[in-house]
Order: structure tokens, then C-alpha cells, then sequence
């Protein structure tokens, strides 16, 4: 029938999307992965923008974006989480607008701000009482526990609360008494993390356990008051506890024969954290007989036990899909050689600053644990080898002084999949040479390195959807290695040139850009200040230079 009516003139022919339906085209738009995608396709016909503004979830709202609010809340009425965490000023205002709008809401981040004040709060919670996550995180809550009294009546229905950091006032306390009153409102409560409120107790954790049936995570570093004895009742009164992280614990505060017998009454812990706390073998020995499904494992900056602690719990956990053992700096080669072929489930680990380990390690990784996706390997000692082709999206090795550039390349040829690279600040890859395609690489972070126009130039033209660019401080760069950059780079939407200082900074070579590449949203300029003129600039393009 199409083909007649073109055929007679009579009707023009249809774009090839439009014979799509649109409940086909809202799956594959939700499955994009970020809101500038969304932005892109949004431009291309009034169905794709009416679909991206229905399939948009998630907005953070900034000074810039503000006055614009409520044109937003209206264009995205599918909106499940908002975001103030940038926003600096009175958010009562913000909050205000928002309970305005009959939106899905669930999320709500107000972390940051320097005082709250209840009235738009109140009223948010009277629109959205249905509201799962509240962040709170680095807020004055001058009320101290008064405001968790409100908070609790105004979003009975919360299954997640972060009050963490918070701003140091004198005449308001987070203490137990508040947290007693908080849980024994909120019995939906799932997820809390009580970090830095030095006032709070093992009273809390107890109270915790007892009026939440479904607490399945609690996190409190930073409490000097909370001791291994209340992490072990915690532990033993709430055995569906998912997730535990005791963090910065003193040796005189964990050391309780209490909280090593817990483990056995543990059944649901996926992810333990015991980073920068004094721990011993016996602890994680107790960890290793227990029946748990252990998934996470962080020792970042841990101090007290040894290897055989580890290798213990690789023995009998070899689900654990997540391991942080930044600075654990008896680790070495052979070491992690015994525990590699354990490490069957792994998808990230990061080694950091564990200075004996080589490119032996790296490739030990890559070979022997097959759904390995992220390595984060800064200020160890890698080297140069061979290695076969693995799965990984993302690999930091920044800062590892005797990393070469060969080293590098013979890495990422056996990474044909990486999406993220980050190579700050290493200091010996003249000889970097990449003659393979990277054609999933999305992010480069190249702080700090001595990269020429020439091995710039050719390394992104290896990258042909990179979209973020990192040269701060690129010294041997000029502006016309960058010319050739943002000429190759078809995707490209942000790049960072501060400190580049033989790249030019000035308003006409920044329109250039802009006009050459239309997909950039953010580029900071070589200067780092931006003078009102060039703000001005940035404002009439809809950019970003922070």
C-alpha cells in the first residue's frame, strides 16, 4: 500500500522509524545508559523527544537549573529520583516546587546543604508519602534529634535513610534517644548509614536490630562510641543483615571475642567492610566458616592480620564477586598467584598501592577469572608482558612509575572491550604506540602525561566513540594536537584541557570547538579561571566548564 501511494504521488514516504510502534521504541530508549544519549535521540522527530521525556527517570537540579524547574517537572513527568546535591542556597524553595507536580518520586538526594529547614520537607512528604530513599548526607540538621522525629513522621514509608557527615553544630545532637525514636516509626527501614554522628552508641545498633524486621545494611564509621560488642549484637539479632561495614574501628574497640562467635549466627551477608580497622586472622577466619553468601569484601587500609586470614576466606567464598585490597601491602605476587584460581566469580578488585605487586598480577587476573570486568592497579609495580584477550571495561593503573608505554599497549590489546582507562600521571610511555582499534572506549582520564600532539593524535584515532577526555596538564600538548582531537572525535561531549598551557583559551578557538564538534557539553579550558566574559560564553551554548 506505501509502495502505490508512493507510487501515485499521494503521500510522502515515512521515515523508517515512524513504522516502528512507539511501545517498541520506549523499550530501546529505556535501555540507554545515560541522560545526555537521551538527549541526542530526543532531537531527532517530536515521537523520539515525547518518548525521552516519558523514559527519563532521574533529574539533578543545579543554580543554573533551578529557575527552570518547573518547566522541567512538567517535561519529565516520569521523574523517580531527584538529585540537590549541587544545588547551593535554600531548598525549601526547590522543594516547594517539586511537591507541586504529581511525579512517581521515590528518590530524594538533598545532601550537602547547609541547613534544613522542615516546611518544604514537610510538604514533600505530604505529596510523595510514599517516598523509599532520603539522603541526607553532609546536611545541618539543627535540630538534631527533633529532625529525625520529623523526618520519620514526614516519610513513614522509607526503606532507605543516609545521614551520614553531618555539619558540626554544637547545640544539635544525633544521639541514641533519636535513633531509638526514628526506627520505632520507620519499621520498613532496609538501609541506614549512621556514619560520622560521634554521639551514637551500641544502644543504637541494638534498637536497630529491634524495630527494623527488614534492616538488611547498616554502616557507621566515624562512631567512636560504636564497639565490636554492638556490631556482634547487631549481627546476631538480625540475621537477614546483608551488608556490614565497620569501618575505621580502633583495635581496643573490635577486639571482642563477642563479635567473632556473631558470624555464626549470620545468614544473608553479602558484603562485609572492614576498611582502615585493626582486625586479626581469628576475625576473618570466622568470616570464612560462616554460612553466608559473601560477595564483597573490602580491606582498603586494613591493618593487623595476614595472608592467611585471605586465603582463608577465598577457600570457602569463591562467590566473592567484589575485592578491595588497597594498601594491603604485604601482598605479592605469589600470593595472589594462590588465590587467583579461587577468584572464578570476580568481576572487580582494586590493588592499589600494594607496591610488590607486578604486571605478573595483572595478567594472573586476566587469565584466571573470566568475568573480570574492572582492575584498579594505581602506584603498584607494573611492568610490560603478554596476555591473552579478557572481558575488562574498566582499568585504572595510574600512577605506576615503571608501567612503560609498551606495557600499556600490550595491556589494552588484550582488552578489546574497555570502555573506561585511566593512565594518570605515568611517567615512562614515550614509547606508547597503539595500532589496534579500542572501539568500545568511552572514558580517558590522561592526566599528567607526557603525550606529544603526534601520540595523542594517534592513539584517538584508534577510539572512535571515546566521549570523555582528561589532558589536565598535558604540558607537550599544543592547540593543534588538539584541533585534530576534537576534528576526530565525533562523540565526543567533554574534555578537560586545565593546565595544558600551549593549548589556546581564548573565546573564538573555544567556538571553534563548539562549531567543529556540536556533541560537546563541558570543556574546561587550559586557564582553570574563567573570566565573566567567557561565562557568558558557556551560558549562550548551554555548556559547562567546571
Amino acid at each position: 500500500m506505501a509502495a502505490r501511494n508512493r507510487k501515485k504521488g499521494t503521500v510522502a514516504e515515512q521515515p523508517p522509524w515512524e513504522e516502528l510502534p512507539a511501545l517498541c521504541w520506549e523499550a530501546v530508549l529505556r535501555r540507554l545508559n545515560s541522560v545526555e544519549d537521551l538527549e541526542s535521540v530526543s532531537s531527532v522527530c517530536k515521537q523520539f523527544l515525547h518518548i525521552s521525556n516519558t523514559s527519563r527517570t532521574c533529574l539533578s537540579i543545579t543554580n543554573r537549573s533551578a529557575p527552570h524547574l518547573g518547566s522541567l517537572l512538567r517535561r519529565f513527568s516520569s521523574l523517580k529520583s531527584i538529585d540537590l546535591r549541587s544545588f547551593r542556597g535554600n531548598p525549601s524553595s526547590v522543594l516547594l516546587e517539586i511537591a507541586r507536580f504529581p511525579l512517581p518520586l521515590d528518590r530524594l538526594n538533598l545532601s550537602n546543604q547547609e541547613s534544613l529547614r522542615f516546611d518544604g520537607l514537610r510538604e514533600v512528604g505530604s505529596k510523595f508519602g510514599a517516598l523509599r530513599v532520603l539522603v541526607l548526607s553532609n546536611v545541618g540538621l539543627r535540630g538534631g534529634n527533633a529532625d529525625l522525629v520529623s523526618i520519620a513522621e514526614s516519610f513513614p514509608s522509607l526503606e532507605e535513610l543516609d545521614i551520614s557527615c553531618p555539619r558540626r553544630d554544637r547545640s544539635a545532637r544525633v544521639t541514641d534517644d533519636g535513633i531509638s525514636a526514628l526506627s520505632g516509626t520507620l519499621k520498613r527501614l532496609s538501609r541506614i548509614d549512621v556514619s560520622g554522628n560521634r554521639f551514637l552508641s551500641d544502644q543504637s545498633l541494638v534498637v536497630l536490630s529491634v524495630n527494623c524486621p527488614y534492616l538488611r545494611a547498616v554502616e557507621f564509621r566515624g562512631c567512636e562510641l560504636i564497639t565490636g560488642r554492638g556490631a556482634a549484637s547487631l549481627i546476631k539479632n538480625t540475621p537477614q543483615l546483608a551488608s556490614l561495614a565497620l569501618i575505621g574501628m580502633k583495635e581496643e574497640v573490635i577486639f571482642f571475642e563477642e563479635l567473632v562467635d556473631s558470624f555464626r549466627h549470620a545468614r544473608g551477608l553479602t558484603s562485609l567492610d572492614f576498611s582502615s580497622s585493626f582486625i586479626w586472622d581469628g576475625l576473618l577466619m570466622s568470616v570464612a566458616e560462616a554460612n553466608i553468601p559473601l560477595k564483597s569484601l573490602l580491606l582498603s587500609c586494613t591493618l593487623g592480620f595476614s595472608f592467611d586470614g585471605i586465603q582463608k576466606i577465598m577457600l570457602k567464598h569463591r562467590g566473592i564477586k567484589h575485592l578491595n585490597f588497597v594498601a594491603v601491602d604485604f601482598l605479592t605476587d605469589r600470593d595472589m598467584s594462590m588465590i587467583c584460581k579461587d577468584l572464578c566469580s570476580l568481576t572487580y578488585i582494586n590493588i592499589s598501592h600494594c607496591s610488590n605487586l607486578t604486571m605478573t598480577t595483572l595478567y594472573n587476573l586476566m587469565r584466571q577469572c573470566p568475568f573480570l570486568m574492572a582492575i584498579t592497579m594505581e602506584t603498584t609495580n607494573l611492568g610490560k608482558d603478554n596476555a591473552n584477550e579478557t572481558d575488562i571495561v574498566y582499568l585504572d593503573v595510574s600512577d605506576c612509575l615503571k608501567i612503560t608505554g609498551n606495557g600499556i599497549s600490550g595491556v589494552l590489546k588484550s582488552c578489546p572491550k574497555i570502555r573506561y582507562l585511566e593512565i594518570r600521571g605515568l611517567k615512562n610511555i614515550r614509547n606508547l604506540c597503539i595500532d589496534f582499534e579500542l572501539p568500545q572506549l568511552e572514558v580517558l582520564e590522561a592526566n599528567d602525561l607526557k603525550l606529544n600532539n603526534e601520540q595523542l593524535t594517534a592513539f584517538i584515532s584508534r577510539c572512535r566513540h571515546l566521549k570523555n577526555l582528561d589532558l589536565v596538564h598535558c604540558v607537550h600538548l599544543s592547540t593543534e594536537g588538539v584541533e585534530k582531537v576534537v576534528k576526530n572525535c565525533n562523540e565526543l561531549r567533554e574534555i578537560n584541557l586545565r593546565d595544558c598551557h600551549n593549548v589556546r583559551d581564548d573565546i573564538p578557538f573555544l567556538d571553534w570547538m563548539v562549531s567543529v564538534r556540536p556533541s560537546l557539553r563541558r570543556i574546561v579550558p587550559s586557564c582553570g579561571l574563567v573570566s565573566s566574559e567567557m561565562q557568558d560564553f558557556f551560558l549562550q551554548r548551554g555548556l559547562s566548564y567546571q
